[in-house]
């Protein structure tokens, strides 16, 4: 069966994703990691229509966006110290199982009626504490998983799952929605969460006792690792960009619940709609990113799709018909998945491997941080002014980054794509 999973690949094109499925540990990784992605996304999208439900504030909006966000802002160079200086399979195991918990008191709560925005907010806030450990260590965990050789390839096809989920998690909230009870997406997601604990535990790897020095402390660590991205010649300016996207561009995502219920009217329906357009987007990307392999030219990608994203951004905030903007949603998708995926390559191949954990969470504190705090800052105007204006401000900010960025591509590309990580 395996054999034949591998001919298929090879006869679709994606013969770099068959060499990946040799490796054992890897195919028990994405075995927990698919339905657990997927369930990921069920909960912000109906974590996101439950928050309407309560209160139709766009405030709240950006409220729960940042407790589910912020704190991997605020702690996620601690978690990238601790991915650096602990085991990482053991420490990424035990965040995990305690995002099945929290699932289950929200399904529960939620399911007979208890929940409220505040509970809500408390919960989502725990969800962001408990991100902000796995997210660094799991990024951290790939060089155990394949060979350096593959890496860009199984980095590009987790990335692009993660990404692409937004177009299976939508389409398995929708009904769950429809049944007008948010509770049974959150109970959906504890067997899926659940699946990745398993997964974990089955992962045959050497135990390791960090990279890091032991003598040292881990705020030292951290900071540590601040540092060396901060000074990096290209890791430095293309996480910069990852935040100007982040807090001027991504946080549309989070106020989408509002454009379909005031702008669009199309209620509960129209909403997953427009978060299935953007899955849309990011599957094809996703298909696109994985086939091209480890095939140059990534840092054209990561500056190019940024200001395409920005683009559709800023053309969806002046439009009120609704097929356009499922086009916009599209492209918005493709772009910020393709964008994602480029950006985290860039990083993982550039870093050493005693840094990685540190410098991973800042990745991942900036692409989850920063929308959150967009999310916040956008909800808040929004209720002042519309929601149209708070993302064309965005969106024009952002392509104004990413067009000097554009113009230093050529600087960017000889760090980046030619320096070996000491």
């Amino acid at each position: 069966m395996a054999n034949l999973g591998t001919r298929a690949l090879d006869f679709a094109g994606f013969g770099a994703v068959s060499m990946l499925m040799r490796h054992r540990n890897f195919r028990i990784y994405l075995i927990g990691f698919v339905p657990n992605v997927i369930g990921i996304w069920v909960v912000r999208v109906a974590g996101g229509w439950l928050t309407w439900e309560l209160t139709r504030s766009g405030t709240w909006l950006g409220i729960i966006a940042a407790a589910d966000a912020v704190p991997v802002l605020l702690l996620g160079p601690i978690g990238g110290a601790l991915a650096d200086r602990f085991d990482r399979r053991i420490s990424c195991m035990a965040s995990q199982s305690v995002l099945v918990v929290i699932s289950l008191v929200l399904a529960v709560l939620t399911l007979t009626g208890l929940i409220d925005i505040w509970i809500l907010f408390a919960l989502t806030l725990a969800r962001g504490i408990t991100f902000a450990f796995w997210q660094p260590v799991r990024l951290a965990m790939m060089p155990n998983l394949v060979p350096r050789s593959e890496m860009s390839v199984a980095i590009a096809l987790n990335s692009s799952l993660f990404n692409a989920a937004q177009f299976v998690g939508p389409a398995v909230t929708a009904p769950l929605l429809a049944l007008g009870n948010a509770g049974y997406a959150f109970a959906l997601n504890v067997a899926a969460a659940g699946a990745m604990v398993w997964a974990l535990a089955l992962i045959d790897i050497p135990l390791s006792e960090g990279t890091s020095k032991r003598g040292s402390s881990v705020f030292g660590e951290a900071w540590a690792g601040i540092r060396y991205a901060a000074a990096h010649p290209g890791i430095g300016p293309i996480l910069l960009l990852l935040v100007i996207l982040g807090i001027c561009v991504r946080p549309l995502q989070d106020l989408l619940p509002g454009f379909a219920d005031i702008v669009f009217n199309h209620g509960a329906d129209g909403y997953s709609g427009m978060i299935s357009a953007l899955g849309a987007g990011a599957m094809i990307a996703a298909t696109w990113m994985i086939r091209r392999g480890n095939a140059p030219g990534i840092t054209t990608i990561a500056l190019r799709n940024g200001g395409i994203a920005g683009t559709a951004a800023l053309v969806f905030s002046f439009i009120d018909w609704y097929p356009l903007a499922l086009v916009c949603l599209f492209v918005f998708g493709f772009a910020m998945t393709s964008g994602g995926v480029a950006v985290q390559q860039l990083v993982q191949l550039s870093v050493p491997d005693a840094m990685r954990g540190r410098v991973l969470s800042l990745f991942g504190m900036f692409f989850r941080g920063g929308p959150a705090l967009g999310a916040l800052l956008m909800g808040w105007l929004a209720d002042m002014v519309g929601l149209h204006w708070p993302v064309a401000v965005g969106a024009a900010i952002g392509l104004a980054a990413y067009g000097v960025g554009w113009l230093r591509r050529g600087r960017l590309r000889a760090v980046l794509e030619e320096e070996t990580p000491a």
